[in-house]
């Protein structure tokens, strides 16, 4: 695969990143508006709830099948047995931990109300077809074929946008509708926006390869096998990440944990949807860099390093510095005027934001260290990197989440980032 063909390939992903992107502020500013500040925090929660889920059913496949299929591009049967079984193995995977997730729902503080366990009930559906979308995606980025994306994301954006807007205006005004029922509805769509993509993604992913189900045990095992402990890593990044929000809704007294998971909440969804282009770049790297280095073509994998570095890098400084220089300005356009003025313990969502806006930053140029390693076949480092970064940012959450809410937790996990660039950085350097 031609570099050049990584960065068309980036370029189109981004543009279609861009779009959905702008669809995703629009539909924040209307969620905000429809939802009070505690509903968007509750809505916020089920969210990162489901996500720790889709990581477990998962298992890292996504990386490890676009590496696999990179090394098979030119053998059509490998590459057939390769999608069918991932795909399968996905799906099952995913309706296990769609029980899983609904089983110890009941039983955490905060995702026991009724409310709470529809919304978790709608997003386990979610889930699962969001994991059937990524096993298409993934032969499609192998192949580097994933200019469709742009159309499949933005149908599947808009028509929950506009499902939305239509409920909101029309069906379920909020001063006539139960909570509930406005709750439902928002979750509904959301489903029904992934339902569109992933059909879409599937119609064009069948233009290139025939999509079927297979199940060849052996091959499953290989696969397995060779990803725990990738997924081991990637779980436990996902813990440090994502634990905040469900600590915030166990150690904050019960009156305010779904204001504060809202405050928190928004800043941190402007760093979830901007993280994914230093993603989209680097996944669109890791097949051409994993040739590199397993050809060791030295003067190749300088090469590439080095222009992903600088790239990340400028993309990183322009992100956080306009975050931090317009937060104020940020949280006003993408909410209402309750996200401005609500604050928790003297602190706000803007607050929140000038702090966790580096993370761009920080996340971008750990990012490039860490797909080395995944090229390198290092997986063992990153799963006892991973798993100190967890424990100090659990340890860190539950010593200030109580002292000072959720701007603890925004320090916490700026200060857990940059210790995770040092040592993906210092892992990288030994060879």
């Amino acid at each position: 695969m031609p570099t050049r063909k990584i960065y068309t390939n980036t370029i189109a992903q981004i543009a279609g990143k861009i779009i959905t992107a702008l669809i995703s502020i629009l539909l924040i500013k209307v969620l905000t508006g429809y939802l009070d500040v505690a509903g968007y925090g509750l809505y916020s929660k089920i969210y990162n709830y489901l996500s720790i889920f889709a990581v477990i059913a998962d298992l890292w496949l996504y990386t490890i099948t676009v590496r696999e299929l990179t090394k098979n591009e030119w053998d059509e049967k490998m590459i057939a047995k390769i999608s069918g079984n991932i795909l399968s193995l996905r799906t099952l995977s995913g309706i296990l931990i769609i029980g899983l997730s609904l089983s110890i729902a009941p039983f955490l503080e905060g995702y026991d109300s009724l409310m709470a366990l529809i919304g978790i009930g709608i997003v386990s559906l979610f889930t699962l077809i969001g994991l059937i979308n990524s096993s298409l995606m993934s032969y499609l980025q192998a192949t580097l074929h994933t200019e469709f994306s742009i159309v499949a994301n933005t149908c599947g954006k808009l028509l929950t946008f506009g499902m939305i807007l239509m409920f909101s205006v029309f069906l379920f005004p909020r001063s006539t509708t139960p909570d509930i029922e406005i709750f439902s509805v928002v979750m509904l769509a959301g489903l029904a926006g992934n339902i569109v993509m992933t059909w879409l993604t599937w119609w064009y992913a069948s233009k290139w390869q025939r999509i079927e189900f297979a199940w060849d045990s052996d091959y499953i095992k290989h696969m397995l096998r060779i990803s725990l402990p990738y997924w081991l890593a990637l779980f436990l990044w996902v813990i440090f990440f994502k634990v905040d929000i469900i600590l915030l809704s166990v150690l904050e007294p019960a009156d305010i944990a779904d204001t504060s998971i809202a405050l928190y909440a928004l800043p941190m969804k402007i760093v979830e949807v901007g993280m994914m282009y230093g993603t989209i770049f680097l996944n669109s790297l890791l097949p051409v860099l994993t040739t590199a280095i397993e050809r060791k073509d030295s003067e190749k994998v300088a090469k590439l390093t080095r222009h992903a570095f600088m790239l990340l890098f400028a993309g990183g400084i322009a992100a956080s510095g306009f975050l931090a220089l317009f937060a104020p300005w940020v949280i006003r356009l993408i909410s209402t005027p309750e996200f401005v003025t609500q604050t928790v313990m003297g602190y706000g969502s803007i607050d929140a934001l000038r702090i966790v806006g580096w993370i761009f930053l920080v996340y971008f140029v750990s990012s490039l260290y860490t797909y080395i390693l995944i090229a390198r076949w290092e997986q063992r480092q990153m799963m006892y990197i991973n798993a100190g970064i967890a424990i100090l940012n659990i340890v860190g959450n539950i010593i200030f989440i109580p002292m000072y809410s959720f701007i603890g937790s925004a320090w916490v996990t700026l200060a857990t980032q940059i210790l995770l660039l040092i040592l993906t950085y210092i892992a990288v350097q030994r060879k």
